[in-house]
């Protein structure tokens, strides 16, 4: 069992306008570590934009996103978003 470390930087409407997300789990390989982030990066989105960083407890990043949300009334968001 290896320990991974997710941080997500979310944006909110708030006085801060940004939130960050910090939690560490554990996972028996990096795919696993990388299908439970990108499950909880979804979660604490909630149709906001942000971005994620996965690192290993060595200090290595294994993965890494961001996303952005259209603004309302605009066309779909493009490839990669």
């Amino acid at each position: 069992m290896a320990v991974f470390h997710l941080e997500c930087p979310i944006h909110r409407r708030c006085a801060s306008g940004l939130s960050v997300a910090s939690e560490r789990f554990d996972a028996m390989t990096n795919t696993q570590a990388i299908v439970e982030a990108e499950a909880r990066f979804v979660a604490l989105l909630a149709k906001r934009a942000g971005s994620a960083i996965l690192w290993d407890d060595a200090g290595q990043i294994i993965w890494s996103t961001r996303r952005f949300v259209p603004e309302a009334g605009t066309a779909a968001a493009g490839a990669g978003q």
